[in-house]
């Protein structure tokens, strides 16, 4: 909007200033070369924004580390395989953009790498304004994207779970499609589901870990993942659980 402003400013000059130029020469070709100046700046400046934005951030590594394991963990789970995964983000109030985006690329590319067979499909979870503000993401949230989906081959799911996410999942966990998720809030209600194996994996950042540390962090992938999350497993479920549930003021890192 602001580029179209100072465009349309930059060419009210020019008009002005051919409107009177038959009043005054000079005043004329003035407030024309003016104009021409001010459409060539503003046609420049909007290039430059383009081309070189200046608040342009490179994607955190370390939210491309959490999606390169949740990718290896489906691919080990889905392997030969056709069909669709379907990635559960957050609502945007808990999510923005950006970051969504960093999450997103970062898993698309190790997932589907050579793997013609394979979809990915983005779902973003509808929660009323109020519940989102508050944290709670009603199971209700989940139900509709599994419902959504049903002929998925697995959710990754980058938003954390209301207590009764139990009930999402059947009895059986070969009739539901492989659950995998990243838990930004530290929290444990998945801790009944993985235990039984509907979730195969939850990944979380480590309670003793300070969410600026991880803005600018390098190295490879394996070094990034230890020095922030854990990750947990139907056979370790318990007890990380427990060092996370020890933490007294976690912190809610993205």
């Amino acid at each position: 909007m602001t580029y179209f402003l100072l465009l349309l400013a930059a060419f009210a000059v020019a008009g002005v200033g051919w409107a009177v130029r038959r009043r005054s020469a000079l005043c004329g070709q003035v407030l024309i070369g003016l104009g021409c100046v001010g459409c060539l700046a503003v046609v420049g400046w909007q290039v430059r924004q383009s081309l070189f934005p200046a608040d342009a951030k490179p994607p955190s590594r370390a939210h491309a580390v959490v999606s390169f394991y949740l990718a290896s963990q489906t691919q080990r789970e889905i392997a030969g395989q056709r069909g669709t995964v379907v990635v559960i983000l957050p609502p945007a109030s808990q999510l923005d953009a950006e970051t969504a985006e960093n999450y997103v690329n970062a898993l698309r590319a190790p997932l589907l790498r050579g793997h013609p067979e394979l979809e990915l499909e983005i779902a973003r979870l509808n929660v009323p304004a109020k519940a989102a503000k508050t944290g709670t993401l009603p199971l209700a949230a989940f139900q509709q994207v599994v419902a959504q989906y049903p002929k998925a081959l697995a959710f990754v799911c980058y938003a954390s779970v209301p207590p009764d996410i139990e009930s999402l999942f059947p009895t059986d966990p070969q009739t539901m499609p492989p659950f995998f998720l990243f838990d930004p809030l530290r929290g444990t209600n998945w801790l009944g589901a993985l235990k039984q194996n509907h979730i195969r994996c939850v990944i979380v950042p480590r309670p003793d870990v300070n969410p600026a540390q991880t803005a600018s962090v390098s190295g490879m992938p394996g070094e990034i993942f230890g020095q922030f999350y854990l990750m947990a497993t139907p056979a370790n479920a318990t007890q990380i659980a427990t060092t996370l549930a020890s933490t007294t003021e976690p912190n809610r890192p993205r």
